[in-house]
């Protein structure tokens, strides 16, 4: 907010995934999307518009564990397990265009032992992925 002078808008992405009235091109260093991915309806167009509203060398995190709303997620998301719906982000990622194939990480796979211990035991929270570009 520092950088935006305290200005914050909210947009209902699958109502209107543009931000040309709101974003200028190249604006903003980086863009999160947290735990929301799995309920755009037109991933590829949100994907392209932070794309051009990413900086060069701008980054975008996008984030997601197993937890959400079945009746609100796509029915690809659902169908898809924790790595399967993490190369889905990379793929609209590359699909979006402005991303290249090596700029996209995958941080988790949301199986480690570890995670999965954890959540059984109700000690530790959700699986949980990030994919970075």
């Amino acid at each position: 907010r520092r950088n935006t002078n305290g200005y914050a808008f909210v947009r209902d992405l699958n109502d209107n995934p543009s931000f040309v009235d709101q974003c200028k091109s190249s604006e903003y260093d980086a863009v999160l999307c947290c735990v929301s991915v799995q309920y755009l309806e037109e991933p590829e167009a949100v994907f392209a518009e932070i794309a051009r509203i990413l900086k060069p060398n701008g980054i975008c995190v996008v984030s997601f564990s197993n937890k959400f709303f079945y009746q609100k997620a796509l029915q690809g998301w659902i169908e898809r397990g924790m790595s399967a719906r993490a190369r889905l982000v990379s793929d609209y990622f590359r699909a979006a265009g402005g991303f290249s194939e090596g700029e996209v990480q995958i941080v988790g796979d949301g199986r480690s032992v570890v995670s999965q211990f954890l959540g059984m035991s109700g000690i530790g929270g959700d699986p949980f992925v990030v994919v970075i570009a």
